[in-house]
């Protein structure tokens, strides 16, 4: 039974599907049936086993004898079927067929690209195994959430505080010691060995300190709190149809702005204001897009940022940006971050007042499509700006006039 605080249908939900793909033949499956089901029907069982049985095997479908077939047949009646079912993944037709069920992660090409015949989208399929089991309990989604918004690593008695305090919905000072201190047992005997072993977390039992890691696989959305895999990427709280979405709050702020590097395909222009911004899951992404053949630009009057992104992704173009307007003022607010994807999609994040010593309330706005008022207004501002920076990506001086 999971650790992990009592939670609705749709972490259920979560748990399940991830449950489903932490087995190399559940996501065989899920790679058979969805190649008929885009054909336009569905598999018949009996196929399915020869075809499973073949892969199992490394055979040719005529080389499988009657035994590897029966015994693919028993798996996926007793085992592979119903728990794919279960997650929302399968459907079962009128005429007992095998088909994919109507479920939106169907529509993303990243788990298409995991289900792909070519080694499980470039990881091994025990290291993928061992991701999704640690992905399928939600406090250690929380865990991910909370390690992504930092910096650096965190004392473990920090993070179950944490984690406490969003189980709960509450500050962290509303949190009794003796919650954390259950929290803390649970992370230390249970889920940090799990998420290190999975390499999505850095733990070091000896100083009681815990780093994410990351996976490239894994996106923003599946690790933020609340909602299911089916919810968009932005906060629930954003109205769907407006133009210009107001966002309110860091963890929602940096799990957008995370979820739009992802996002990008071609190019990635970034700014940040100082290191308490660059969150330790922003560096892991820019460096999955630098990866993935993204064009990734990055300004900040800060050269702790700079240095900071130079020793850890040498290959995102630095630059100084020259005006006042990332500075902090003294009084109001200031631009704090800004992310802009493909020229499609930006966010824009401002900083007000001091809400501690370290920390600042944080408001963005964030417009998304080609033809978006505030897409296209950015593309005018910064659009030259990146072209003239691309120009000279082999002898920036750490001056760009913007």
């Amino acid at each position: 039974m999971s650790n992990s605080a009592p939670s609705g249908s749709a972490t259920a939900t979560r748990d399940s599907l991830f449950d489903s793909l932490a087995d190399a033949d559940s996501r065989t499956v899920l790679r058979l049936v969805g190649e008929r089901s885009s054909q336009g029907s569905g598999i018949e069982k009996t196929d399915l086993a020869f075809r499973l049985a073949a892969v199992t095997t490394d055979k040719r479908l005529a080389d499988v004898t009657d035994d590897e077939h029966q015994r693919a047949r028993i798996d996926l009646h007793h085992r592979l079927v119903p728990k794919l079912k279960d997650a929302g993944l399968l459907t079962e037709t009128q005429d007992g067929a095998i088909a994919t069920a109507d479920h939106r992660a169907f529509d993303e090409s990243e788990f298409a690209a995991l289900l792909a015949d070519d080694g499980d989208a470039g990881a091994d399929a025990d290291e993928l195994d061992a991701v999704f089991e640690a992905l399928a309990d939600e406090r250690r989604r929380t865990i991910l959430s909370v390690l992504g918004d930092q910096y650096h690593s965190i004392a473990t008695e920090t993070l179950a505080r944490d984690v406490a305090a969003r189980e709960a919905d509450a500050s962290e000072r509303e949190v009794s010691q003796e919650r954390v201190d259950e929290v803390l047992a649970a992370l230390v005997h249970v889920h940090l060995p799990v998420l290190n072993d999975a390499g999505l977390v850095g733990y070091d039992a000896d100083t009681d300190r815990v780093s994410y890691e990351g996976h490239p696989i894994v996106r923003v959305e599946w690790i933020r709190s609340g909602g299911d895999t089916n919810a968009e990427a932005v906060d629930a709280d954003v109205a769907e149809d407006a133009d210009v979405r107001t966002l309110e709050g860091r963890e929602t702020i940096v799990s957008t702005g995370q979820s739009l590097c992802e996002r990008a395909d071609d190019e990635l222009f970034l700014m940040f204001t100082t290191t308490g911004l660059l969150e330790e899951g922003c560096v892991r992404r820019i460096g999955d897009a630098v990866d993935r053949g993204v064009d990734v630009y990055l300004g900040s009057r800060d050269p702790r940022v700079r240095e900071l992104v130079r020793e850890r992704v040498s290959e995102v173009t630095l630059w100084e940006p020259q005006l006042d307007w990332l500075n902090l003022p003294p009084a109001g607010e200031s631009v704090g971050r800004l992310v802009f994807a493909d020229r499609e999609a930006i966010m824009l994040g401002t900083i007000g007042r001091q809400a501690s010593s370290d920390k600042f309330t944080e408001t963005a706005i964030l417009g998304e499509g080609q033809h978006n008022g505030l897409v296209v207004l950015m593309q005018q501002m910064l659009g030259s700006r990146v072209d003239r920076l691309d120009a000279r990506r082999d002898e920036i001086t750490a001056e760009f006039p913007l």
